[in-house]
């Protein structure tokens, strides 16, 4: 009897947590754009009413991995985008894209907002088809990978990592087969910032993992700066 009674509070507890995953995920979908013209309303209208950090930081996780597109001209110059064009500085919230280092910061600027554990910055790069978090990687490793940035919250007597740009599923893509000019570029910013449908195609893993479990679920790591000799 003792056993199928840890059985089912084991079952009622995951079905508590899925209804609250699922409350959140809603109220991040069906944000009203009127809040989302600056951090601070939008994430008043996020936060309003939750209690817990973990689900303020996990709503507002949500809400930008749904909402902003990874911006792919920002991202490379390949196909004629200059540089003046990859240090474009454009107000994410307004055009609903950008690239790692765009999402980070935003998300570190609204859990500041939210005064929802300490969020910090973290550079590195991601290192696909890895078997163990122990082993001492060697500039050679990543020299040819792009850098990454993404999250590391200290919430309480926890420490894990966010990263909403592999959270996100939509991508603002430039047409491979044409000059990837500032004029396109500029184009489809615009369309994407009057396209204000959710996506909610998202990777729910990238909130709240670690070194451990990346390795043991998708057998790649999040390798930080710091630990590259």
């Amino acid at each position: 009897m003792k056993k199928i009674a840890c059985f089912v509070l084991g079952i009622l507890l995951l079905v508590q947590a899925a209804g609250a995953t699922d409350y959140l995920a809603n109220r991040a979908f069906r944000t009203p754009t009127n809040v989302e013209k600056n951090k601070y309303s939008l994430v008043h209208h996020l936060t309003k009413g939750l209690e817990d950090d973990y689900d303020k930081l996990k709503v507002i996780a949500y809400w930008i991995a749904s909402h902003i597109a990874y911006d792919d001209y920002k991202y490379s110059n390949e196909n004629g985008v200059n540089n003046k064009e990859m240090r474009l500085q454009y107000d994410i919230l307004e055009k609903k894209s950008g690239i790692c280092g765009d999402f980070a910061q935003l998300f570190a600027d609204m859990a500041n907002i939210a005064n929802a554990g300490k969020v910090s910055i973290v550079h590195g790069y991601v290192l696909e088809d890895v078997r163990s978090v122990n082993k001492k990687y060697r500039k050679k490793d990543v020299k040819n990978l792009t850098g990454h940035a993404w999250n590391l919250v200290k919430l309480q007597d926890r420490k894990f990592f966010v990263d909403t740009t592999w959270m996100a599923r939509s991508t603002l893509r430039q047409n491979k087969t044409l000059r990837a000019s500032s004029l396109h570029h500029r184009r489809d910013l615009k369309k994407q910032g009057r396209n204000h449908e959710a996506n909610q195609n998202i990777n729910e893993f990238y909130f709240d993992f670690t070194p451990k479990t990346e390795v043991r679920e998708y057998k790649q790591l999040h390798l930080q700066n710091k630990y590259i000799k």
